[in-house]
């Protein structure tokens, strides 16, 4: 009898890290998912945490090491898959976290791939979600935190030399613009519609007085420390001026980046996921009503599909897993990955 084979796919997250098991045939409901917080005591914390994981996938499963075909680990970037770690990253404590040297330390005998989360996040749609014309040409974008992507074009997951090609969140949307961006820049587009930025805008116009904000202040019970994008967008829905605002620059800006992604990559479908998507009749159906009545403004070719994914916050895992998948199979769409 032939022994069934295995995948692991993990998600590195600022706040969570998931870990998942699957047969190779890779469907849905044979998954089984753990969920740990993220530790960051030391630069080695999320390397250990997520060997501590597998082993108990494996233990509790009665799975040995030789039945695994490979480990795929998604983290938020950037990161330098040459060296497989994770660098600058202001999520994960440290200023470099090494992620495939000590796993692989710990499963010897097992392909291991690292990749951008957003990366991972796109072979997750392709594998479970796009249609059969959307494949080929293909975006995840996540506006969360803060914004990233994933891209699918003309067949083949684009890279670029570090494993960095699709940090669209830090496309100069208006580069002299006074407003800075995480990364320390001016202008990205993260810096105007990330859920990050809709909060800080919001206190920085609060605390110049650059519009009435009394409705977002009675949500808060007058505690701006407990501002959050969410407050913000349902402060807007209400009518709140500051809000409309800050909601009406995140839905032009918005319009914007997803214009050049569409430039860039001439696209038949743009995926949407991250915690923003809560509030997404404000930040996708603008885009779409643009797109339809006139997306020349916005970009020169013909507009996407503009998409939710259904898997939310388990598009990440799902990638990791697909990615082990494809390169077992000898997949075109990952032939691109040699890291």
């Amino acid at each position: 009898m032939v022994e069934k084979k295995y995948i692991i796919g993990a998600d590195i997250g600022g706040t969570w890290i998931r870990v998942a098991i699957s047969p190779l045939e890779l469907k849905k409901e044979t998954i089984k998912i753990e969920k740990a917080k993220t530790l960051k005591e030391t630069k080695f914390s999320i390397s250990s945490q997520i060997s501590r994981i597998i082993n108990s996938l494996l233990e509790e499963n009665s799975i040995g090491k030789n039945n695994l075909l490979g480990i795929a680990l998604a983290s938020a970037g950037p990161l330098d898959l040459n060296k497989g770690t994770s660098f600058n990253s202001p999520n994960l404590g440290f200023k470099e976290v090494p992620l495939k040297a000590p796993i692989k330390k710990e499963f010897s005998d097992v392909p291991f791939y690292l990749i951008n989360d957003c990366s991972a996040a796109v072979l997750g749609i392709h594998y479970f979600e796009a249609s059969k014309d959307e494949k080929d040409n293909l975006v995840y974008i996540t506006i969360s935190t803060g914004i990233g992507g994933g891209v699918i074009c003309n067949g083949y997951l684009i890279l670029g030399k570090d494993g960095n090609a699709a940090e669209i969140g830090h496309s100069k949307v208006a580069p002299r613009s006074k407003e800075k961006c995480g990364c320390g820049a001016n202008g990205c587009w993260e810096a105007f519609s990330s859920g990050t930025a809709v909060r800080a805008r919001a206190l920085n116009a609060l605390e110049n007085n650059e519009a009435e904000g009394e409705l977002l202040l009675a949500l808060v019970n007058g505690k701006q420390s407990a501002i959050t994008a969410k407050e913000v967008f349902e402060a807007a829905r209400k009518g709140d001026i500051l809000s409309q605002m800050i909601v009406n620059d995140c839905a032009f800006y918005n319009k914007v980046g997803i214009g050049l992604i569409n430039n860039y990559f001439d696209c038949k479908a743009i995926y949407f996921g991250g915690g923003m998507m809560n509030d997404q009749d404000m930040i996708i159906s603008p885009v779409r009503e643009q797109f339809k009545t006139n997306p020349l403004q916005f970009t020169i070719n013909n507009p996407p599909e503009l998409k939710l994914t259904k898997y939310r916050h388990d598009i990440g895992i799902l990638g990791a897993l697909a990615l082990v998948k494809y390169k077992v199979e000898h997949h075109s769409v990952v032939s691109t990955y040699s890291f």
